[in-house]
């Protein structure tokens, strides 16, 4: 009589990924655009910070359960920076730092320094890495899909904390790097997405990574040029209807993402969104009136929805003991 052998289940611990990140910049982000509504619409201050508690002590315990799962379980690390779509999803953690960094600020300004620095050199040393991985082997652009944009156009978010930090050279210098490149990777997850077969039903939710560049490079342009009201400057122009198109754009795919099985990747709806609002409101403070107003009072209110329902789904998720299971 022959057994056949059960599969291994790794612990828990081991299969904790990095792509949860993805909670703290959503949460975070959230938090940074109502601090935004609180100056532009003059919203509740206390919403801001009641979101930004909690991105922090989110934060704080994946940094440390990440911190032992590369202790105690280094080969599923190393397995999952091999992999091809996967280790797309690590520059989140230095994402994730910025987005806290950006939050902290008004409030303690040298542990703001402190992680904006850090996530700065994390992101710097995981997009170099990255990059040079793509360079120098041949990429099956079949399996890419636009996460590939976080390591990439990560570092157009940057100069959002580090110009008011006072590092405008190093913003600058993240600024042009994210910029151009988010132009080349467009163009190729354009052509995947339009020549190969379809994205899965995880991967589809990444398109909404498509809004984070224009968005949050509106946000990183009038960081670094701080522009007065009613002189925005073409180019954030361009960025802030560029954002409009794809927003809208993506609204017509929502019956389709949601329409399947509910997976933790759908994260990545939440940041893209964030960052969107932020952009509205900040082109409202520059070009006031009741069409930029109304945009950014929708902007605002899809990004508040899509992050409590997010947030609803996954708790029930986890309750349901189907957390963390899915590769």
């Amino acid at each position: 009589m022959t057994t056949t052998a059960l599969p291994t289940v790794q612990p828990l611990l081991a299969r904790q990924s990095v792509a949860n990140f993805a909670w703290v910049m959503g949460l975070g982000g959230l938090a940074n655009a109502y601090a935004g509504a609180h100056a532009v619409f003059g919203l509740p201050l206390w919403c801001s910070q009641v979101l930004l508690g909690l991105s922090c002590a989110l934060f704080a315990l994946l940094v440390v359960t990440h911190v032992a799962k590369a202790l105690f379980h280094f080969d599923a690390v190393r397995a999952e920076f091999n992999h091809a779509v996967r280790s797309t999803f690590f520059p989140a953690m230095s994402v994730a730092t910025v987005v806290v960094a950006i939050g902290l600020r008004p409030y303690n300004e040298p542990l703001a320094r402190a992680l904006w620095c850090l996530g700065a050199a994390a992101h710097f040393a995981l997009a170099l890495t990255l990059i040079r991985r793509w360079l120098l082997a041949a990429q099956d652009e079949s399996v890419m899909t636009p996460a590939w944009f976080i390591p990439v156009v990560g570092n157009i978010l940057l100069p959002v904390g580090g110009a008011p930090l006072g590092y405008v050279h190093a913003s600058w210098f993240f600024f042009s790097v994210g910029l151009v490149l988010w132009l080349v990777f467009f163009t190729i997850a354009m052509h995947r997405v339009l020549f190969f077969a379809p994205l899965s039903e995880r991967s589809i939710p990444t398109l909404f990574i498509l809004l984070a560049p224009p968005s949050i490079g509106f946000a990183a342009y009038t960081a670094l040029t701080s522009p007065q009201i009613g002189q925005v400057g073409l180019l954030a122009i361009v960025l802030y209807n560029l954002a409009l198109f794809i927003a809208i754009l993506l609204a017509t795919l929502v019956p389709r993402i949601t329409h399947g099985p509910f997976f933790l990747s759908w994260w990545a709806m939440t940041f893209p969104l964030d960052g969107w609002a932020g952009a509205c409101l900040a082109y409202h403070r520059l070009q006031p009136g009741p069409a930029t107003g109304a945009i950014a009072a929708v902007a605002l209110g899809c990004a508040t929805l899509m992050v409590l329902w997010m947030t609803g789904r996954t708790l029930l998720y986890i309750l349901q003991g189907k957390a963390f299971l899915e590769d």
